[in-house]
């Protein structure tokens, strides 16, 4: 059943709403460059009047001393949950796993929050010529939860990544013709246990067996390069071994059709860029 009333808000508040949804949780920091908006004043004045009306909550804890010197970081309320549901198409399952946000984990918040630096840097990444733009399209795993581009993510049996991206020599984003490269991108939390990721790595390496082909039809991008950030050096060492073992057991090394599967730590990732080559290992 749909809810008629909520508290008004501002087309640019419902921007704010949409980009909670996508990211699950961002710092005003984030919101503010997304937006493209200059004044911070005006941003913390439209993130106030969304808590006042409970179509955002946030993390901030001004009465301890360490705590209030971080940046209080925001995500959907009950309101803004009701006012999604109000849209047509409205995505139910994405929808309904967002009243437990407040019970997130640490690990699983600063995930989020280093995917929406990610997109922030594909989003500054353009470069324009007199015959070129390059520019970059990108979903988050809620975004091909809502029947979008990369909607075949939704489907897949073996992974659930992060963030899909690709690269494109025009501004028509979603035009495969134009597609120069793909990227799957997951972030493996410090608390997965060694036998899930195990199983991951597994997942990754079959996909280019099992599902590559759906993703050649309905996409009809390049195969996609695997972006797997582990937490630590050693979960890298580890998990590139085990992952380099896996592939060879299929392909050999100057198989054509060889998956293409790189690793980083998430120190990597915090310090330079996703565009950074040099940070990426090769299984």
């Amino acid at each position: 059943m749909k809810i008629e009333s909520l508290p008004k808000i501002t087309p640019k508040q419902k921007q704010i709403i949409n980009l909670l949804y996508s990211f699950r949780f961002l710092t005003r920091i984030q919101i503010q460059t997304m937006m493209k908006h200059k004044d911070k004043k005006t941003i913390n004045l439209w993130l106030k009047d969304l808590r006042s009306k409970d179509y955002i909550c946030w993390i901030y804890n001004k009465d301890h001393f360490a705590d209030k010197t971080k940046p209080a970081i925001y995500y959907m309320g009950i309101n803004g949950i009701r006012h999604l549901r109000n849209l047509p198409f409205a995505p139910e399952d994405g929808l309904a796993i967002r009243y437990r946000d407040n019970e997130r984990s640490q690990s699983f918040i600063d995930s989020c929050l280093d995917i929406a630096n990610c997109c922030i840097e594909l989003d500054d990444t353009r470069h324009a010529s007199y015959h070129h733009t390059t520019c970059y399209y990108y979903e988050t795993r809620a975004d091909y939860q809502d029947e979008r581009y990369y909607d075949l993510m939704n489907d897949s049996e073996l992974i659930n990544p992060d963030l899909c991206f690709h690269k494109c020599e025009t501004d028509e984003l979603a035009d495969p013709n134009s597609v120069q490269s793909s990227y799957i991108l997951e972030i493996f939390e410090a608390t997965l246990p060694h036998y899930r990721l195990r199983k991951r790595l597994k997942n990754y390496v079959q996909y280019f067996e099992d599902e590559i082909d759906e993703w050649n039809e309905r996409t009809g991008n390049p195969r996609p390069t695997m972006l797997l950030v582990c937490a630590t050096l050693t979960d890298l060492i580890y998990a590139k071994q085990r992952t380099r073992g896996l592939i060879s057991e299929d392909w050999d090394r100057d198989d054509k059709d060889r998956p293409d599967v790189r690793f980083t730590t998430i120190d990597k990732l915090r310090r330079y860029n996703v565009l950074t080559k040099e940070i990426w290992e090769q299984a």
